[in-house]
């Protein structure tokens, strides 16, 4: 008898196929990545293993997976509000981007030079 799927681990597994897919990896480039068969990535992405949290961190500092969108965005959302909103409005409006990163860098070097 088989374990039911957790809506969780459909969840993020399809965001890692979708963050994989935009990065142009196949799923035997990210295994050998993370030395696993490939068979784990099929399962991993259909939702029918789950992702444990060593494991998510490593896939965050796998090239072109950025480890923010393996939660589902309810998840982001809750984990920083502030942020979250910054990162919606930068997404929605990116005209603002460059505004954004410049101020940023400039208060990061204020910040540095006290």
């Amino acid at each position: 008898m088989s374990e039911a799927v957790h809506p969780y681990d459909v969840a993020v597994g399809a965001l890692l196929h979708e963050q994989r897919l935009e990065a142009l990896a196949k799923q035997r480039d990210l295994a050998a990545a993370l030395q696993v068969a490939r068979a784990t990535v099929t399962r991993w992405e259909q939702g029918i293993r789950d992702l444990n949290v060593a494991t998510v961190l490593t896939l965050a500092d796998t090239p072109g997976i950025p480890g923010s969108q393996l939660l589902p965005e309810a998840h982001r959302e809750r984990l920083d509000p502030p942020l979250t909103a910054i990162v919606h409005t930068l997404r929605t409006r990116p005209d603002l981007v460059p505004t954004a990163q410049a101020l940023l860098e400039t208060l990061v070097e204020n910040d540095a030079g006290k």
